[in-house]
C-alpha cells in the first residue's frame, strides 16, 4: 500500500496565523473597551475640560464656633453660562460629606456665572447636634475639599483646611 502524503501548513506559520488572530482581536477589544470608559467618564460628573475653575476658598469659624463661612471664587472659562447650585464641605482623607449649602442660602454670588467672568459665592454651614446635620466637626487644620456643584449635576473641587 501506497502511502499517500498530504500537504498542511507547518507548525511554524500555524503559530504565526493564531497570533495575529490574537492581536486583531485584543486591538478591536482594546477599542470597544475605550470606548465605553470614554463615555463612562465623561458621565461621572467631574467637569471635563474644566469650564469652571476655583481660584481659590477658605472656611472660617465664628465666634460661637457653630457657624462656619465658607467662600469660594470661580471663574467660568468657558463660552457658556454655568449655574452654581450647591456648594460641598466634604473630607479628603474619604470625600464624605461634612455639609452643603444650597444656592438659595447664598449669601453673596449672582447666578449663572457669564462666559468669562469671575464670581465669589459665600454661605454659611451651621453646626446642630441633628440628624440633618453634620455630626462631628472636623479636627482644626484637616484638609477638606470644597466642591462646587452646577445645575448640570457636574463639579469641581478645592482643597483647603478646615479652620
Amino acid at each position: 500500500m501506497a502511502r499517500r502524503k498530504s500537504k498542511a501548513i507547518s507548525p511554524i506559520i500555524a503559530t504565526l496565523i493564531l497570533i495575529v488572530i490574537a492581536v486583531v482581536a485584543g486591538v478591536i477589544l482594546y477599542g470597544f473597551v475605550m470606548g465605553l470608559v470614554a463615555k463612562t467618564t465623561a458621565n461621572t460628573g467631574m467637569l471635563s475640560g474644566s469650564t469652571l475653575t476655583i481660584q481659590g476658598a477658605s472656611i472660617t469659624t465664628s465666634s460661637s464656633g457653630t457657624q462656619f463661612a465658607v467662600t469660594v471664587v470661580v471663574t467660568n472659562t468657558g463660552e457658556e453660562p454655568v449655574t452654581v447650585t450647591a456648594i460641598n464641605v466634604l473630607y479628603a482623607s474619604n470625600s464624605s460629606l461634612i455639609g452643603t449649602i444650597p444656592s438659595s442660602t447664598f449669601t453673596s454670588g449672582t447666578n449663572p456665572v457669564q462666559a468669562g467672568n469671575t464670581v465669589q459665592f459665600s454661605g454659611t454651614l451651621t453646626y446642630e447636634s441633628t440628624p440633618n446635620s453634620f455630626s462631628s466637626l472636623p479636627a482644626d487644620g484637616t484638609p477638606v475639599i470644597v466642591q462646587v456643584v452646577t445645575s448640570g449635576g457636574a463639579y469641581v473641587d478645592y482643597q483647603t483646611t478646615w479652620p
